[in-house]
């Protein structure tokens, strides 16, 4: 039995192989597959809605460290999940972020553990000499240049500061810190790779229908537990069309949920396993007590810096006459702007190698110690800047043509929860969203800002051809960020900016009396150098939203106290119940989730078979 998702659709792939087993898959969504699913660029547009899948009702709580707004924690609710909206980017994590695994005790996932299974999966067709990456699994994907005359003046910008250009960041033997090309999960005719695409496809589906069922539009609303075998002995689900439709499935071997980071904890804790008190309140009763079911929520969450280009340089260029040239280019060839992911390069930096005088990277420290050897967990990077051709702030900003330095923390050490509300399993949990509850944090961010401005200043000062002006950056004219927030739903709880905040009065008129005169410098711009660290803080915390990475919320560990499952994938206390998604990772790698996750669910389908 294996559960949604991008790794339930590998879960159910590889177990249904086996002709002596049957498998049942419960989405609480449906296929979906649609022209606009397999468009790359458009398939990214999380405001489509019902078109992709695309949940956008689920909320976080008020978030102190962010003016007590709420996040939009986005999902899609289709066979596929994540993958089918996602930048389709390959990252299988540096081997110093497996590395930081085995330091928590868990050997059997260090970075040898998983490479087989990376290769496994992977037609990396950009690397075809590579002897590191696989070339005949179901993930296709490719290199794709963005079109667009910053990306060079970028390129060279990095390397002004000391980070090396790289062509693989997947090879083992990469640098901690660098330039990267990107691989993007786009196959040969230009149509997205998903989960369901490469595992669960209509072909995979009919040639295995006599021991492969797929049941849409049903959520799991609990599961069955005998306790005298510590078995799960089935689960109940329920329809969601509010039809009070419950049924109940037996399980002949084994139960996997592949749920989420936010769905899986939900349903354990509505199956009363969990924190002793979690559920007293809502009068379900305790079955297995696991203290950190729910009780930590990792995520990568972002800000943008962004500046305003001529429309030939970014992606809306597609909102003129143009885009239905790009439209027929993709429908044709598979070609053309449609056919890209939303960006093709990253810089991976980790803030304790940053020179903040500088922002020069330093490749060994004053002692001689290596920053670059990607195996050592103490170099595993912090920080992710991603160069887009267009505004990557979570609303439209309207009347602006916009690219964007899109900036992560990937190595948070602030963590939330996942709590119930109800013993309706429709019904959202609650979320205590991590973002900025931790000092070191903050201060990871605050440096990829200065070193973001500091691009931004290299790029206007390069010879770049066109205008570039920052727009959406900290220490600017607040003008534009006012009008976006003042455009904000009702449901995102924002803060009102105060007139005397540091940079909203900054930038107001005031009075010239005769006998004086206005210093130039007054209301100039500042700089990367001259902004402050409050002006900083103050933009982040208007700005920064999730990254939809969320994880940890059913870590694997050495024991019951701490974790939720062993390194088997195994529920501690349960014979027959595994977890193979996000929730299940100890530590947030620093990548794109997608390739760690969908290498979780290979192991486990061979755990499994193995059993």
């Amino acid at each position: 039995m294996a559960r949604r998702g991008t790794a339930g659709c590998v879960v159910a792939s590889r177990l249904s192989e086996d002709l002596d087993v049957s498998v049942l898959v419960i989405d609480k969504g449906h296929v979906g597959d649609n022209v606009v699913s397999r468009m790359p660029l458009l398939s990214q547009n999380m405001f489509l809605g019902d078109m992709l899948q695309v949940q956008g009702n689920r909320w976080s709580e008020p978030i102190p460290g962010a003016n007590d707004r709420r996040n939009r924690l986005w999902a899609v609710e289709g066979i596929g999940g994540a993958s089918r909206m996602n930048a389709m980017l390959w990252t299988r994590g540096y081997p110093g972020d497996y590395a930081a695994w085995s330091e928590l005790g868990l050997h059997d996932w260090s970075y040898e553990k998983l490479e087989p299974y990376f290769q496994k999966m992977e037609n990396a067709v950009a690397h075809p000499s590579s002897k590191a990456r696989g070339h005949e699994g179901p993930m296709e994907m490719r290199q794709f240049p963005l079109p667009f005359t910053w990306a060079e003046y970028f390129r060279q910008a990095m390397q002004e500061l000391g980070l090396r250009p790289g062509k693989d960041i997947n090879d083992p033997m990469a640098p901690a810190m660098g330039f990267f090309d990107l691989d993007v999960a786009i196959d040969k005719h230009g149509n997205r790779v998903s989960a369901l695409t490469a595992y669960l496809n209509k072909l995979i589906a009919r040639k295995r229908r006599d021991r492969l069922t797929v049941c849409t539009g049903a959520v799991s609303s609990r599961l069955e537990v005998d306790a005298r075998t510590d078995t799960v002995t089935g689960v109940h689900i329920q329809s969601v069309k509010g039809q009070n439709i419950d049924s109940f499935v037996k399980a002949r071997r084994e139960v996997i949920l592949c749920s989420s980071a936010v769905c899986t904890p939900q349903l354990l804790l509505l199956s009363g396993i969990g924190p002793a008190d979690s559920s007293e309140s809502l009068g379900i009763p305790l079955v297995k007590e696991l203290p950190a079911v729910g009780a930590t929520l990792f995520d990568h969450y972002s800000m943008s810096i962004m500046l305003e280009v001529p429309k030939k340089e970014n992606f809306h260029l597609l909102e003129s006459i143009w885009g239905l040239w790009h439209i027929l280019l993709w429908l044709l060839f598979g070609k053309g702007f449609l056919g890209l992911g939303s960006m093709s390069n990253s810089v991976y930096l980790r803030s304790g190698a940053i020179n903040k005088e500088t922002m020069q990277v330093k490749v060994h420290e004053n002692e001689g110690k290596d920053n670059i050897d990607s195996s050592l967990a103490r170099n595993v990077p912090d920080i992710e800047v991603m160069f887009m051709p267009n505004s990557a702030v979570e609303r439209k900003v309207l009347r602006r043509t916009l690219m964007s330095l899109y900036l992560t923390v990937v190595q948070p050490r602030g963590s939330g929860r996942v709590e119930l509300v109800s013993r309706d399993a429709l019904a959202q949990p609650r979320i205590t969203y991590p973002m900025f509850n931790n000092g070191h944090d903050m201060a990871t961010a605050r440096l990829a800002v200065r070193f973001a401005m500091r691009l931004a200043e290299k790029l206007q000062n390069s010879g770049y051809p066109y205008p570039a002006k920052l727009l959406f950056t900290p220490g600017q004219d607040p003008t534009a960020l006012e009008d976006w927030e003042k455009a904000a739903p009702a449901d995102y709880a924002p803060v009102p900016v105060s007139a005397s905040s540091s940079v909203a009065s900054r930038f107001e008129p005031r009075p010239v009396h005769d006998d004086e005169s206005v210093t130039p410098e007054e209301n100039e711009s500042k700089t990367w150098k001259t902004v402050t660290d409050d002006e900083i803080n103050d933009y982040m915390r208007r700005v920064s939203h999730t990254s939809l990475h969320f994880s940890g919320t059913c870590p694997m560990a050495a024991g019951e106290r701490t974790g939720v499952v062993d390194q088997q994938l195994r529920a501690y206390g349960f014979s027959n119940l595994r977890i193979a998604d996000t929730s299940v990772f100890p530590k947030i790698p620093s990548c794109h989730t997608m390739a760690p996750v969908m290498a979780v669910a290979e192991r486990c389908a061979d755990f499994v078979k193995a059993t």
